[in-house]
């Protein structure tokens, strides 16, 4: 995989479509000299913006930018299926002969005037896309990045190459006297079929990842299996490299696409790859994991399917397994015994607090009988100097009336107290 084409032989697939899978590093392509050509008697360059255009127009939430800069991103290798020039070329011929003496749509004419956006001049590529030209969004993105040198020069040759997509459109739809297409009315934009992007990565915990960042087939050429051509063949490691686990951020619309092609959605086995980070809106997180022996053991010349390797493997499994399951029950234990502890705590805290609260009642009810004795004291009190008042107004006011007849009082007092006289005359009287 170090160099930057490499070809594999051409695949066949349903409705007598053929094309050959090429796989490119964009980058480490533009920076080699005398860089082999991708396509015979095509710009590379024309090749990487034909591509751009495919992804771009097959996934419009994404935006031109950011395809391209992830396809001339270091690192990335591209997948593309191209069609064989002969092949495009007697299709062509075919369909014109299958819609002779019928009208042909006029073919708008080629212009000298610039259009606005850059979207929308990708967008003219590949009619027969999701979205029409007409209606994409007409904003220039903004060329300001470290790749900037690399985003400019793909926009420079970009309105010639819509031109020359507008001449040979003119081409095809004009028939020359003999009813044929020229050669020359066949260009990159007709070869290419479908294309994606993938990148080897390195996780912290050692292991090798291949992650997928882009997949788009030609809506034309749906249904034909082609998504699932590049599925596997981005699982046969011979042709990508050897990894532990292909891992992709799926659109949601297209997760039941990938669970047929062995992914799964599993949050807890996918936390695994979570530094794989994203910048995709609208995704998940899936994962493929090859089996233990893959195509690219087999190829290896010591490889040997005894029953003995294979038992070793199941026993180192085994172990791992148990090993796993072991940390997990001790893990488990401990947080028992913790949450016994802690209950165990709660429980003691608990009593306290009652006893403390029972305390507290108790307190109160003794200061609630100091307060009522207290009271009952400063009743009494109250009382007693009530009628101590009462008792010396008493004596005052029998003072008061003693005073008021002082002579017969004296009078009858001297009367008690005067002694009896007797004459001399004796008892006789007076």
């Amino acid at each position: 995989m170090d160099g930057c084409v490499v070809r594999h032989h051409s695949v066949h697939f349903m409705g007598d479509l053929t094309a050959q899978p090429i796989i490119i590093n964009f980058h480490q392509l533009f920076q080699t000299r005398d860089a082999p050509a991708i396509l015979p008697t095509i710009r590379n360059e024309d090749v990487l913006r034909a591509v751009v255009a495919l992804l771009d127009t097959s996934l419009p939430d994404v935006g031109p930018r950011d395809v391209h800069e992830t396809v001339h991103y270091p690192g990335i290798r591209t997948i593309i299926l191209s069609r064989d020039h002969a092949d495009v070329l007697e299709d062509y011929r075919g369909r014109t002969s299958r819609n002779k003496g019928t009208d042909v749509s006029p073919v708008p004419c080629k212009t000298t005037d610039r259009p606005n956006s850059t979207l929308k001049l990708l967008a003219e590529l590949y009619s027969d896309s999701e979205e029409d030209p007409e209606e994409t969004s007409e904003e220039t993105p903004e060329v300001e990045t470290s790749n900037s040198w690399s985003w400019e020069r793909f926009c420079e040759g970009l309105q010639e190459f819509v031109e020359e997509v507008r001449d040979r459109k003119e081409r095809r739809a004009v028939q020359g006297e003999d009813g044929k297409i020229p050669p020359s009315a066949v260009g990159v934009e007709s070869l290419i079929v479908a294309a994606a992007c993938y990148e080897v990565k390195l996780l912290s915990t050692g292991e090798t990842v291949l992650q997928l960042s882009l997949l788009a087939v030609r809506k034309r050429h749906w249904r034909l299996g082609i998504g699932s051509y590049i599925m596997e063949l981005l699982k046969t490691q011979p042709a990508v490299g050897q990894y532990d686990a292909l891992v992709a951020h799926v659109d949601t619309d297209a997760i039941g696409f990938f669970k047929q092609h062995e992914f799964t959605d599993n949050l807890l086995l996918n936390d695994k790859f979570k530094e794989l980070k994203d910048d995709w809106t609208n995704s998940i997180l899936m994962s493929y994991l090859p089996p233990f022996t893959t195509d690219l053991e087999m190829r290896n010349p010591v490889f040997s399917l005894s029953l003995r390797e294979l038992e070793m493997d199941m026993d180192m499994a085994r172990s791992q397994a148990l090993n796993a399951y072991q940390q997990q029950v001790m893990c488990v234990t401990r947080l028992l015994k913790e949450v016994k502890t802690l209950r165990e705590q709660i429980g003691l805290q608990r009593e306290e607090v009652d006893r403390l609260n029972s305390k507290l009642e108790l307190e109160k009810q003794k200061r609630h009988d100091v307060e009522n004795r207290f009271l009952m004291y400063r009743l009494k009190n109250a009382q007693k100097l009530l009628g101590s008042n009462d008792s010396d107004s008493d004596d005052q006011e029998q003072t008061d009336q003693e005073h008021s007849k002082p002579g017969t009082e004296e009078q009858e007092k001297a009367q008690s107290e005067e002694p009896l006289i007797q004459t001399p005359e004796g008892a006789g009287g007076c």
